[in-house]
């Protein structure tokens, strides 16, 4: 976990707007220590690419998914801290009072939380597209699969021992009304991330016998309650 800080010549919290320094805080052997520092003032006649531009250098020296204190956190700056991986917090007084523990347990929290959401987009994406709706079960999927679309998909499966996937199909569209089993299965089947694969649904969809076949996978299909359970073998049985 790393923290950058920006002081005033005072070594208060200060904003943007006020020239001062960054001090980039890493913890180490259980103290936070500075590791790098840099100057930061942005003139108030700079244009929008000499703020990026400056910006830019930021990111180069100190990396960017980092916690970026300051006293304010809104405006153009704070939007282009933002955008560049950084996530924005702030803060008032002396640089003493500043409770870097406490900070970083929030920006944990903070950063867990963007992850899950730009997941949750990425699997969004396969079916809530400005391109419209997909087409019904066995239909071309209208959206082309990014590596971070199929990861999201993969969240959605519970991750078991011994390599074991399991998904409840209810679950899922429960949650995404306008997905599909050809959005949600076809990428998990396809990327093989699995030894089993256990579904639940209330019916498995026409194409997924095809598809299984296709993929060299094997399925064993089972009543369960008032749906069905297929398990699903990476390696087809003899």
């Amino acid at each position: 976990m790393k923290i950058i800080v920006h002081v005033d010549a005072r070594d208060e919290i200060a904003d943007v707007k006020t020239p001062g320094t960054l001090r980039l805080y890493e913890k180490t052997s259980g103290d936070w220590r500075v590791v790098d520092e840099a100057a930061f003032a942005i003139s108030e006649n700079a244009n929008l690419a000499a703020i990026q531009k400056f910006l830019r250098g930021i990111v180069e020296r100190f990396g960017a998914g980092h916690a970026f204190v300051s006293g304010n956190n809104r405006g153009l700056v704070y939007s282009l801290l933002q955008e560049a991986g950084f996530r924005v917090w702030k803060a008032r007084g002396p640089l003493a009072a500043l409770d870097l523990d406490a900070f970083s347990e929030r920006d944990a929290e903070l950063a867990s939380a963007r992850e899950a959401e730009t997941r949750e987009r990425a699997f969004a994406a396969l079916f809530c597209s400005p391109g419209g709706c997909s087409a019904g079960e066995g239909g071309p999927s209208r959206n082309r699969r990014t590596p971070e679309a199929v990861d999201a998909v993969h969240t959605l499966a519970e991750s078991l021992p011994e390599g074991r996937l399991r998904i409840d199909l209810d679950a899922v569209f429960a949650r995404y009304r306008e997905a599909n089993s050809v959005d949600v299965l076809e990428p998990i089947l396809e990327a093989r991330r699995f030894n089993t694969l256990e579904i639940f649904c209330d019916h498995l969809p026409r194409w997924f016998a095809a598809k299984i076949a296709a993929l060299g996978l094997a399925a064993e299909v089972s009543p369960r309650g008032a749906g069905v359970r297929a398990l699903v073998f990476a390696n087809a049985k003899g």
